[in-house]
């Protein structure tokens, strides 16, 4: 979700700014709760553990987080609205579709914590950076994290829901002999999503980048 720093008082006062500085925020909490849970519980429990404590949780945060689809289609945000939707759309689908439908396959794979990790990691900076980029205090290191830390780690959360999704196709066929092709078609469709939403990054950072290099 995409936010201009606010440059007067009053624009930071409007309903829109408290509205998405409230959004924002909660979110961060939401996301750095999922992510020092998951890192404790990986350590002491063991990754069945991981799936047991945070899977609940974070599947309803990342459903909730469908309104930001609204929020760029009727202008809330300056995100557009297709990378908002393919990103939003398919995580949920993933934490619905997959890791609750087939918790067989979910809880026993390396590959769920490390999805979890990946998306806590980058949407508690990612959040955090809207949250105080709206009024202008986002600082020069949390920029850089939020331009950079996608490099390793959409890679990681990629990959992790590519993998989760076809150990679930086995399980998912012996429910029905249609749901694997319907899989295997969502499969498929990772290469062109995960080349746009990596490419728009990688735009996206140039571009902040840079102004916060002329800036100075």
């Amino acid at each position: 979700m995409a936010a201009g720093n606010i440059s007067s008082d009053e624009g930071r006062r409007s309903p829109r700014v408290i509205y998405l500085t409230l959004y924002n925020a909660l979110f961060a909490s939401f996301w750095a709760s999922i992510l020092i849970t998951a890192l404790a519980t990986q350590a002491t429990e063991g990754r069945a553990a991981v799936y047991r404590t945070l899977e609940s949780q974070s599947r309803w945060v990342q459903t909730f987080t469908l309104i930001e689809v609204v929020h760029a289609a009727v202008g809330l945000v300056k995100s557009p609205v297709g990378t908002t939707a393919l990103q939003v759309v398919a995580r949920t689908i993933i934490v619905w579709m997959v890791c609750f439908s087939f918790p067989e396959t979910t809880a026993t794979s390396i590959a769920y914590p490390a999805l979890l990790l990946s998306w806590a990691t980058a949407d508690s900076i990612r959040y955090a950076y809207l949250a105080l980029n709206l009024h202008g205090k986002a600082s020069d290191a949390l920029v850089w994290l939020r331009y950079t830390m996608f490099y390793p780690l959409y890679p990681i959360g990629i990959a992790s829901e590519w993998w989760l999704l076809y150990r679930a196709i086995e399980p998912a066929g012996r429910i029905n002999p249609i749901i694997p092709f319907i899989f295997y078609f969502c499969l498929s469709l990772y290469i062109p999503g995960s080349y746009t939403m990596y490419t728009y990054m990688i735009k996206q950072r140039t571009k902040t980048l840079s102004k916060k290099n002329k800036a100075q």
